[in-house]
């Protein structure tokens, strides 16, 4: 009947066609005709987790038309240099899981920094996921994580291969929707079957000549998982680009920043180059980690770089 729509949810989409889980069943939806005609700047106007209104259609049970698309309570985004938009990763989630390796890939606490400025950005409550512990952990590396913890960050040491710290990921997971993203390798899909061994997630091996991993999930997804809990598990990345702050916001997404923000010499501190500048007094002086502070530095100029891409050299 014209006119007549359901509600769902999207698992996972490829070449514009959606996954929607509705009315107790899965359809195969296309969006119909332009009814998302302002979200052109968007790499995707649909994302994972999307709740969308849908028109079955009156032939085929199986399949639908989407016709509108919720307001989203979160998002995980990144900026896509290549496509020159912003994609959406997720939606909807309660958290984010931010995957690392210990060894093998190494540790990148860089793009880590990244994935938990992008979490706070989409309201999203992120955590650590340090996996690969079986494998020793480097000093430089504990030093790091000890860092995190201290900013506020919950950290779970954890082995795909042992067991270590599973329990505790799998507490944190429970009743909620949680996004697993991370860069290539680090073992996000081996967590998961080892939580969930009937999920039989793809696993690839590390590139031999780059220690680092390659691709095995293509494509986002939503999972259900035992317990209640569901998880979105996005493909690994090498790169992640924060988008949708503005520059001058970014310091309130370290939490170790914002004490001593309050004691900037100016209201308006950009804790770059400022004089009287407490943050870059507590980066000088260790109380703040020194590549944590390098981190923003650089954060910082890709966001100016996004907004002259995005909006204009007017707005960066």
């Amino acid at each position: 009947m014209a006119g007549f729509t359901i509600s769902g949810q999207v698992l996972f989409g490829i070449n514009n066609i959606y996954s929607v889980a509705a009315d107790g069943g899965e359809r195969q939806c296309r969006i119909k005709g332009k009814v998302l005609r302002g979200e052109q700047e968007r790499y995707n106007p649909i994302a994972v987790g999307d709740f969308v209104e849908l028109e079955p259609d009156p032939i085929d049970p199986g399949v639908g038309w989407i016709v509108g698309r919720r307001p989203r309570s979160s998002s995980l985004s990144r900026w896509n240099k290549k496509r020159r938009a912003v994609q959406i990763l997720s939606a909807n989630a309660d958290q984010l899981a931010c995957v690392t390796s210990s060894l093998a890939p190494p540790f990148r606490p860089r793009f880590l920094d990244r994935l938990l400025v992008s979490a706070g950005a989409g309201s999203l409550e992120p955590f650590i996921v340090l996996n690969k512990c079986d494998l020793g952990l480097e000093e430089s590396t504990r030093i790091r994580i000890e860092a995190y913890r201290s900013a506020g960050y919950q950290v779970v040491e954890c082995s795909a291969v042992s067991g270590q710290g599973l329990e505790r990921l799998e507490s944190l997971l429970a009743g909620k929707l949680s996004v697993f993203a991370g860069q290539s390798g680090v073992g996000k899909s081996s967590l998961l079957n080892r939580l969930n061994p009937g999920l039989k997630l793809p696993v690839g091996e590390l590139s031999s000549k780059f220690d680092r991993g390659v691709h095995t999930t293509s494509f986002a997804r939503l999972l259900r998982l035992r317990g209640g809990c569901a998880v979105v598990d996005t493909p690994g990345v090498r790169e992640f680009e924060v988008a949708g702050i503005r520059p001058e916001e970014l310091w309130g997404y370290f939490p170790e920043f914002v004490e001593p923000a309050a004691r900037c010499a100016y209201p308006a501190c950009r804790h770059r180059e400022e004089p009287g500048c407490a943050v870059r007094q507590e980066a000088e002086s260790g109380r703040i980690h020194a590549d944590r502070y390098e981190s923003y530095l650089r954060i910082y100029e890709g966001l100016q770089e996004f907004y002259r891409d995005f909006y204009g050299p007017a707005h960066s």
